[in-house]
């Protein structure tokens, strides 16, 4: 009886140790991985791109990708696009996690002032996990999107990538979020980003002499009572179910010729709205009154949308995969009071999958996205990359 005791005693002393060991070889082989991540994110960061044209930047992350040994690599999907498909040892659903991979427009050129090169960092830092560990079930699929920026490559991937046959039953996603205390984890029920849409009204009536304004047909009063409407619905708390708002981003009146009436003029406003049916009814009411405001002035009125995002709507069994992924690595986890104003084209993974978009907070020290002073956190990249690794290999699907 002893003797069974002293070695199931034994054994516990084993298997702890065994244990300790495995952990203190996987903090390892993490914090190695994470060296390499930041060395990765800033190769990318002096290769940005601007949306449509990640040639570049998809040879590098390719350059990274195809020495895992993918079961399953789509290359220029949606445009620069790479999909690249890991099996696992059991069978399961498919698991999507996405990246973006363009730079934004500055004065200097193109900078990646949006934290995108250290997004693609973390899923290259992923797959090199995934080459090394396939105790999972379901196939794992890391997303590099090209042409998010501008509201366009996300819709494109998803329109190829049902062509060839691949489906996503999760999906998932994260953005820095400057503000917040670094490496907290802030949640979205329900929606994470408003839709929003480019609408871009043309007014053209005839110019004249300057000195004869009288006999042109003007645009000018009905730019600025179609604008001055818009205000109007901003204020207005009972025609729309959530947050709606409109702004104006350019007014076009005529050239700069000091001898001139102008007789074409152009409107261009952003129009975002937390419910996509509000959206909609926005860009109905601003369509009707335009032209109604035209015809008094006798304007030939013509509208054009640009950028549609539909609204990202998380839903709650993939926001609690997060959640509980958070929480086993002993992160805060933050639950946003609303929804945020800006759009992301995600919603159009998140259409056909159980998803969920979140955040990871930036530190408070650093500038808001696409400002001059923004610089992106690299302790980030480690917390993410353990977030995902913690749902990929505890099976939480």
């Amino acid at each position: 009886m002893k003797r069974a005791i002293i070695l199931k005693f034994i054994g516990i002393i084993i298997l702890n140790f065994t244990g300790i060991m495995a952990n203190s070889q996987s903090k390892e082989t993490t914090g190695h991985l994470f060296t390499q991540m930041k060395e990765m994110r800033e190769i990318l960061h002096k290769s940005p791109e601007y949306s449509h044209k990640e040639e570049k930047t998809a040879q590098i992350l390719l350059g990274y990708i195809e020495p895992t040994k993918p079961d399953l690599l789509h290359k220029n999907i949606g445009g620069h696009g790479i999909v690249a498909g890991y099996r696992g040892r059991g069978d399961g659903p498919s698991v999507m996690f996405r990246c973006e991979m363009d730079a934004i427009k500055t004065e200097k050129g193109f900078e990646h002032l949006c934290g995108h090169d250290g997004h693609m960092s973390i899923l290259l830092g992923l797959s090199q996990l995934l080459s090394q560990n396939r105790e999972f079930n379901g196939t794992v699929w890391l997303l590099f999107q090209p042409a998010e920026e501008i509201g366009e490559g996300a819709s494109m991937m998803a329109k190829e990538l049902k062509e060839l046959g691949v489906k996503f039953d999760y999906a998932f996603a994260l953005h820095n979020h400057p503000g917040y205390p670094l490496n907290s984890v802030i949640i979205h029920k329900g929606v994470y980003a408003a839709g929003s849409v480019g609408m871009e009204i043309r007014f053209k009536g005839s110019p004249s002499h300057a000195a004869y304004p009288e006999q042109a047909i003007s645009p000018l009063n009905a730019i600025i009572g179609t604008a001055d409407y818009m205000k109007i619905l901003n204020s207005d708390r009972d025609t729309f179910k959530d947050f709606i708002l409109g702004t104006v981003v350019n007014i076009t009146l005529g050239e700069i010729n000091y001898g001139v009436t102008p007789g074409e003029g152009y409107l261009r406003m952003t129009l975002r709205s937390f419910a996509d049916e509000d959206l909609d009814k926005l860009c109905s009411m601003m369509e009707r009154f335009a032209k109604e405001r035209g015809a008094i002035d006798k304007l030939e009125v013509n509208i054009a949308y640009f950028d549609r995002f539909p609204a990202t709507v998380n839903d709650d069994k993939a926001n609690s995969m997060v959640e509980a992924a958070a929480k086993s690595n002993g992160l805060e986890i933050i639950y946003a009071k609303e929804p945020t104003r800006g759009s992301d084209d995600f919603s159009f993974f998140a259409f056909d999958s159980i998803s969920s978009f979140f955040d990871i907070g930036n530190g408070t020290a650093t500038e808001d996205i696409h400002r001059s002073g923004y610089k992106f956190s690299d302790p980030i990249m480690e917390t993410a990359l353990n977030i995902y690794k913690t749902m990929i290999l505890a099976h939480y699907w």
